[in-house]
């Protein structure tokens, strides 16, 4: 009986983690998943280097650069309404490379 009830209640808590964390990925703001994509050294900003893979990102980069230090922090593009929302990685890089 007791092996029973620990079972379930495993069951049940990872259950609510799953949930906990896929809500938590669901309401991501964009400037957070943008962080996470784009901050490929995660020193927590991101350069004018690794903002080259985001055409629309790069094209507003200097008016998001609130403190003009070249690189953008997670502030920064959360407090912009010019912060782009993010879409599939390879469909930013091939309008990047066309354009």
């Amino acid at each position: 009986m007791m092996k029973n009830s620990k079972k379930l209640v495993t069951g049940l808590f990872a259950c609510i983690l799953i949930q906990v964390l896929s809500i938590g990925s669901a309401t991501a703001s964009p400037a957070n998943m943008l962080m996470q994509e784009l901050d490929k050294d995660e020193d927590g900003f991101i350069s004018l280097k690794e903002a080259v893979q985001h055409i629309e990102l790069l094209r507003n980069f200097g008016l998001i650069d609130d403190d003009e230090d070249g690189r953008l922090t997670a502030q920064e593009l959360a407090m912009s309404s010019l912060t782009p929302r993010v879409t599939s990685g390879a469909s930013k890089v091939a309008v990047a490379q066309e354009n």
